[in-house]
């Protein structure tokens, strides 16, 4: 009888917030207006999680077969890999000059000291590299090479996904699917003493998994420059 109450009660509440003669007509366009938002950008979210997936199953499916195989890699493709590689290592990745040549690639252009290291063991570490040349113009600080920008944080090398700030597409859509599974164990397994820890976990992976992902809105004009300089993802 409570519920049944209570019930009542809201909708008539919701039918007096949306039927008002005098704001009811406003509430309502607005009530419209962010259904047909969410609408599009739910469409638009399930597109790129789409296409992120697919890249990344091929791409994986690429890598094992090559590791299995493998064959000597084309000295374009080798030198394109290790490019992509670039802005998670050097601060300003466009300086770097990479050739390759049977399996040897060689790195030229400015860079700073303190990047020395991680991006010599960075590019060794792509699949196909044999060797790596030390050609780099090593500087202490950015003010000595004319184009580098200052303040800009060291990248700390290319880490997985859910460690990076901004996540792939597909990451939050596996991370949201593993929430709402962990949510419906939570559920079927109510008794358990580990039902509220995973109704929990469930609730966070959910919450970051298909959450709104504000960063991109909350990025310095400093931080979009640099980001122009950054590329990286999955290469041939």
């Amino acid at each position: 009888m409570l519920l049944r109450t209570i019930t009542a009660a809201g909708l008539g509440a919701l039918s007096m917030y949306v039927l008002d003669p005098i704001g009811g007509r406003t509430r309502r366009a607005k009530a419209r207006d962010q259904l047909i938002r969410a609408r599009t950008k739910a469409r638009d979210a399930a597109s790129a999680t789409t296409r992120d997936l697919k890249n990344r199953t091929l791409g994986t499916i690429a890598e094992g077969r090559a590791r299995v195989f493998g064959g000597a890699v084309d000295d374009t493709v080798l030198a394109a890999r290790v490019r992509s590689k670039l802005g998670f290592l050097v601060r300003h990745p466009s300086f770097i000059d990479v050739q390759a040549s049977a399996g040897c690639v060689t790195l030229s252009g400015p860079v700073l000291s303190d990047e020395v290291q991680q991006l010599m063991r960075g590019a060794a570490s792509v699949r196909g590299v044999y060797q790596v040349e030390n050609r780099l113009e090593v500087h202490e600080r950015p003010d000595e090479v004319p184009g580098f920008q200052h303040n800009l944080p060291k990248p700390g090398g290319q880490t997985i996904d859910v460690l990076q700030e901004n996540w792939a597409p597909s990451t939050r859509f596996l991370v949201g699917a593993a929430g709402a599974a962990l949510l419906l164990l939570a559920s079927r397994r109510a008794r358990s003493q580990l039902a509220p820890l995973s109704a929990l976990a469930g609730i966070g992976c959910l919450f970051y998994g298909f959450g709104e992902d504000g960063s991109a809105a909350n990025r310095t004009s400093e931080s979009r420059l640099h980001d122009t300089e950054v590329s990286g993802g999955w290469t041939a």
